[in-house]
């Protein structure tokens, strides 16, 4: 069973166990390339393990972008 939600510590490590900056690097040019990472779950306030995100986008972002 997949997860709804995972914080950014956990996308980090789909993305290959980058770095917080290099996480907040990636998005504003991935945002300059036309193709932004998905939205932080704003119903939810921040966790241990920094924002919110939907599992489903951050996968179907990862395998659009060809990293997974």
């Amino acid at each position: 069973m997949q997860p709804a939600l995972i914080n950014r510590e956990k996308v980090q490590e789909i993305l290959g166990g980058i770095s917080r900056t290099t996480f907040y690097k990636k998005r504003k040019q991935w945002e300059q390339q036309g193709t932004p990472f998905p939205e932080e779950v704003k119903e939810f306030s921040p966790v241990k393990g920094g924002m919110i995100y939907r599992y489903g986008d951050v996968m179907a972002f990862c395998q659009k972008k060809g990293l997974i």
